[in-house]
């Protein structure tokens, strides 16, 4: 199926929204998650995104129901964010960097700042784009990375461009999707299925799925 504009709408929205969510909890976002806000854009694209498993939404939404305020949802996420991505006594479970997991061998960890870093550096420098000095944080930061997805799409729309939309979509599938599948496959291998983020990096996953055929769509 081709995207028409109400998806590509739909898709810069979710990828914002997974940007926000990435660069960590806010009490304003739990309480738009849980008015039931937060997930519409990714309720607009359930006939076409394929997540695994198949019922990723209808897992969070049932998760969801077991905090009565946003506050209590907000320390939950706040909690597993700094555990998950932040700090651990054993090192960082799963960091949100690209340079941790490309080239490296199994059981090894990678260091910050690494080929992909400078290659997203380029990518932002290309644009007239950079991460702001103030952030702290390398380039290959996924929430940066998607903030950049999100810039290549909603520019394409405006400008009614192909070539950037194109580049939206090998950016998804071939930069974004490989190593972001290894994130969620260290999720996987650390957290309960129903884990918030787990569940959450499953519907990325979807996500840059489709975001990468729309490549195929253009080649057609």
């Amino acid at each position: 199926m081709r995207a028409d504009d109400k998806q590509i709408s739909a898709l810069t929205a979710g990828v914002r929204l997974l940007s926000e969510i990435f660069w960590g909890p806010s009490i304003q976002r739990s309480q738009a998650i849980l008015a039931g806000i937060y997930f519409l854009p990714f309720k607009a694209l359930e006939s076409v995104l394929t997540p695994d498993p198949p019922d990723v939404l209808h897992r969070i939404e049932s998760n969801l129901k077991n905090f009565p305020d946003a506050d209590s949802l907000f320390q939950y996420l706040e909690t597993e964010y700094v555990r998950l991505f932040v700090s651990h006594r054993e090192g960082i479970a799963a960091p949100l960097y690209e340079s941790c997991y490309v080239g490296t061998h199994a059981g090894e960890r990678a260091p910050l700042m690494g080929e992909p870093a400078i290659r997203m550096k380029a990518r932002l420098e290309s644009r007239g784009l950079s991460v702001d000095s103030n952030m702290n944080e390398p380039p290959d930061h996924l929430a940066i990375e998607l903030e950049y997805l999100y810039f290549l799409i909603e520019k394409g729309r405006e400008d009614n461009d192909p070539g950037m939309i194109a580049d939206a979509a090998s950016f998804a599938a071939d930069s974004m999707l490989p190593w972001i599948t290894g994130l969620r496959e260290r999720l996987a291998a650390l957290e309960a299925e129903d884990n918030f983020y787990l569940l959450l990096t499953n519907v990325l996953c979807a996500v840059l799925q489709y975001i990468g055929d729309i490549q195929k769509q253009l080649r057609a």
